[in-house]
């Protein structure tokens, strides 16, 4: 019984697999992240909730923060109309912005360096768009209410824009508020998850569909360009709900893994294509996406379903069971002899390794 309110909890963090369009980063984002070179290890336990950074070399608990829209060691919590920056690796308080209207507004983003928060305001007939800083704010006013954040980068706001089934990536251009005219990209599908690279430049996003196809959705926010990689798996939503995101430390590489498949596949991020692919057997597995993070020597990944943990040796190809645990979190202490596990009431745990 336990197992089951676990799982219900983690399925809090998932956007809603029955709408399409972009997932915000509330509740898309991954609810882990690995700070200051591989030593911290921040996670909450909800989309909305209070964030909880560990010591991976000791596994005790360094300091809590309030929940809100992270990007790398940046972290912003909206209370009403004030905006609070804090630093994920050292637990600081570094600014703060009042929001100068006195409509309701909600935190939706961050720009990729984490200076600048972007909130939101969705009508009948209109959405606003606020990009605040410490500095001041400037609004963004489009037509229609069928538009998400997607990205922030120098000038350029990514927006999402919904076409019943699909959607398209369009940019606004600032400080103008001008909307360009060609989008960067169209499909279809429900964002499940998103990570970005270490520089900012890149953002990928997991998108599911109704029939059980999974995709990466690869966005340069440098070059202002969007590629889409379809991930292998057809037929199964269950499945392809399973697929998870690891990016290694220097982003030259991204694998996408997926227990409900039984899948590894390795993507090559210079040249934005899949290099190899290949299966292995999980056994039983849970519906919920998977949580993936990879050893500070770049040679293997750990998996857990929230139960099931499986080992991947990247230069052997190989997935190896591991013992089961009940799991929201991973991650590897520095040295590599702990494999951290965060489950029931938070409880941090030493899982043994092979």
């Amino acid at each position: 019984m336990r197992l089951v309110c676990l799982l219900a909890a983690v399925a809090v963090l998932l956007p809603s697999a029955a709408s399409a369009g972009v997932c915000s980063p509330l509740n898309c984002a991954p609810s882990q992240s690995v700070l200051a070179r591989g030593s911290l290890l921040a996670f909450r336990n909800t989309s909305s909730g209070a964030v909880r950074v560990i010591d991976l070399q000791s596994g005790r608990t360094r300091w809590r923060l309030p929940g809100g829209v992270s990007m790398g060691r940046t972290l912003v919590h909206q209370d009403r109309s004030l905006l609070t920056w804090y630093d994920l690796a050292t637990g600081a308080r570094t600014g703060d912005a009042v929001l100068q209207t006195n409509a309701h507004f909600v935190l939706v983003g961050l720009s990729q360096d984490g200076e600048r928060a972007v909130v939101a305001r969705t009508q009948h007939s209109s959405t606003t768009f606020i990009v605040a800083s410490r500095a001041g704010q400037r609004e963004v006013d489009l037509p229609g209410n069928a538009w998400s954040f997607d990205a922030l980068a120098g000038n350029r706001l990514f927006l999402v824009h919904r076409l019943g089934l699909a959607y398209e990536v369009r940019i606004v251009q600032l400080p103008l508020g001008q909307l360009g005219a060609r989008s960067l990209v169209a499909a279809q599908g429900t964002a499940w998850s998103r990570v970005p690279s270490a520089d900012g430049r890149y953002l990928f996003t997991l998108y599911v569909g109704g029939g059980g196809h999974a995709m990466l959705h690869v966005l340069d926010t440098r070059r202002a360009a969007a590629r889409c990689i379809d991930l292998p798996g057809t037929a199964d939503l269950n499945a392809a709900l399973t697929y998870t995101l690891v990016l290694d430390p220097e982003s030259r590489y991204l694998w996408a893994v997926s227990p409900g498949y039984g899948r590894v596949v390795h993507i090559d991020l210079a040249k934005l294509r899949i290099d190899d692919s290949y299966r292995f057997d999980a056994g039983q597995w849970n519906t919920v996406p998977a949580v993936a993070v990879m050893a500070p020597d770049g040679e293997r990944i750990a998996v857990t379903d929230a139960y099931h943990l499986w080992f991947i040796q990247l230069a052997r190809r190989k997935v190896l069971p591991g013992p089961t645990h009940v799991a929201i979190a991973l991650g590897w202490s520095p040295d590599e002899r702990h494999l951290w596990a965060i489950g029931e009431r938070s409880r941090v745990s030493a899982l043994p390794l092979r």
